[in-house]
């Protein structure tokens, strides 16, 4: 029965694919189109999102430069106080103002300096000297070392002033012959050592 209706219908084979295939094109067609529309619809436009930046831009606060800043003046002036001054003023502006007195020291103020909202300027007077606390001073006094001329090397002598390896030798000899110095002032009678070379040596030797 089934080959009955095969031999039957069979020249519309053909014509059922290709309406299906149509079909199925047709089908696949409709839904790029939906799915392409949803996104169109879904994405802002370019222009708009470009008028919202420039919303946003035109909306945030600038910030605000005064015309005007105070500064106070210290010290040496006739008139020390606070003074409104333009924004781009110098100290040499305020002081003016203030007053500078004769017995003011400005080398230590920079009158070219532009001035700052709530800045301070302080104008020491002449010789005024500002003062250090020291916490517990302790004074040290410079020990002197002196050579001991009873028992100093070759080498410890020449460490004087005016001293050179001869005049230490002939100190040695001079104490192999004739024993310890009994004093300072033995020393001149060492040959090439008078009465000014001993005094520069004096404060530098000892003999105990």
């Amino acid at each position: 029965m089934l080959k009955h209706y095969f031999e039957k219908y069979k020249q519309f084979i053909p014509l059922i694919c290709i309406a299906f295939a149509i079909l199925i094109i047709a089908i696949f067609a409709i839904n790029m189109v939906t799915a392409d529309h949803s996104m169109t619809i879904n994405e802002p436009p370019v222009n708009a999102l470009e008028v919202d930046d420039e919303a946003e831009e035109d909306t945030a606060p600038e910030p605000v430069i005064p015309d005007h800043v105070f500064v106070e003046v210290k010290g040496a002036v006739k008139n020390p106080g606070v003074f409104e001054v333009p924004a781009d003023a110098r100290v040499t502006n305020v002081l003016s103002m203030a007053v500078v007195l004769d017995s003011a020291d400005l080398l230590t103020v920079n009158q070219s300096e532009k001035v700052r909202d709530e800045m301070v300027i302080y104008v020491p007077a002449a010789g005024e000297i500002e003062e250090t606390a020291l916490v517990n001073p302790v004074e040290t006094a410079e020990e002197e070392v002196q050579v001991n001329i009873n028992t100093a090397s070759i080498d410890e002598l020449t460490q004087l002033n005016g001293i050179g390896e001869k005049k230490a030798q002939l100190i040695l000899d001079y104490r192999d012959e004739n024993g310890l110095f009994m004093t300072k002032e033995d020393l001149m009678n060492i040959s090439g050592i008078g009465e000014k070379t001993f005094d520069s040596l004096e404060p530098y030797i000892t003999i105990d």
